[in-house]
């Protein structure tokens, strides 16, 4: 992913990325199990907007283990934010992916997190590149998804004889 763009507010970044590619309801719903798998337990907020700029249904309580197995998500929606406490960031961020789009958000709090934390630490120092901080993180998110929607299709083929 290239970092679009970024804001702090109030002790919040925000991040605007550009997706690799343009991609669409398959590639959320995947990436959104990347994201499922990282938090585990720790998963705050699920939620869904039919529209960019519509109001979030959470359907957090309607989450199991498999993204693709929840009712809710059956029909395709314009935008899926998922929020938690990232295993492997070892802390809490909230990424909003909006459908045929290469748009993908990242929200951190950074003043939530413990001020010996590597990356409040790089945050507050202002060192240089900081705002880079998440890139390989959201790089790997979007990879994972893309090799899972490969081992969907390839399963697919497979089961079909082809």
């Amino acid at each position: 992913m290239t970092l679009k763009g970024f804001n702090e507010d109030n002790g919040w970044i925000s991040v605007d990325y550009a997706g690799t590619w343009r991609y669409g309801y398959d590639f959320m719903l995947d990436a959104a199990q990347v994201l499922l798998g990282d938090f585990g337990d720790d998963l705050q907020r699920f939620a869904k907007a039919e529209i960019a700029g519509g109001e979030f249904i959470n359907i957090t309580d309607k989450i199991g283990k498999k993204v693709r197995d929840c009712e809710e998500l059956s029909k395709e929606c314009g935008v899926i934010a998922v929020a938690g406490i990232s295993k492997v960031m070892q802390c809490p961020l909230q990424v909003i992916f909006y459908n045929q789009t290469n748009a993908v958000g990242l929200d951190v709090p950074v003043s939530q997190m413990p001020e010996d934390h590597p990356a409040r630490k790089i945050f507050d120092e202002r060192k240089p590149g900081y705002e880079h901080t998440f890139d390989c993180y959201m790089d790997s998110v979007e990879i994972k998804a893309y090799c899972a929607d490969t081992e969907r299709r390839t399963v697919e083929r497979l089961k079909k004889g082809e």
